[in-house]
């Protein structure tokens, strides 16, 4: 694994200002809008009675953006994990942006690549079996 800090290229995509403000969007229309009363409940819980990997998703970032992080980690942890990961990425992004910093870059081998998945479905397993037995 290498991590190297390198400056943005003309004409490439700033995926952190991207994704970032994406969620900063989603993120404050939770917070003024009635988003969550219009969205449906989880079809696969009224299925088959045990919660979906996103379960409780929804109700982290509500509790989120009013400001209440403990109940946000207990909703769906993983959700809350991934949301305030997003926005540091988009703050160091927009100040990489205002005052051209270099970029961390990692460059991983193909093994560390297949790591780093494996990793991911993983969290998302565990994140899974925890909503299963806390919900």
């Amino acid at each position: 694994m290498l991590i190297a800090l390198r400056q943005r290229e003309r004409g490439q995509i700033d995926f952190g200002l991207l994704y970032g403000g994406i969620v900063l969007l989603g993120l404050l229309a939770v917070r003024f809008l009635p988003v969550a009363r219009f969205l449906p409940s989880c079809y696969f819980r009224s299925f088959l009675g045990i919660p979906c990997p996103s379960c409780g998703t929804t109700r982290s970032i509500v509790s989120l953006v009013r400001g209440d992080v403990l109940g946000s980690l207990v909703m769906n942890p993983l959700a809350a994990v991934v949301i305030h990961i997003a926005l540091l990425w988009f703050g160091y992004s927009v100040l990489a942006a205002l005052f051209v910093l270099p970029r961390p870059s990692l460059l991983l081998t193909e093994k560390e690549k297949n790591a780093v998945r494996l990793g991911a479905v993983m969290l998302a397993l565990a994140n899974w079996a925890y909503l299963v037995i806390a919900l």
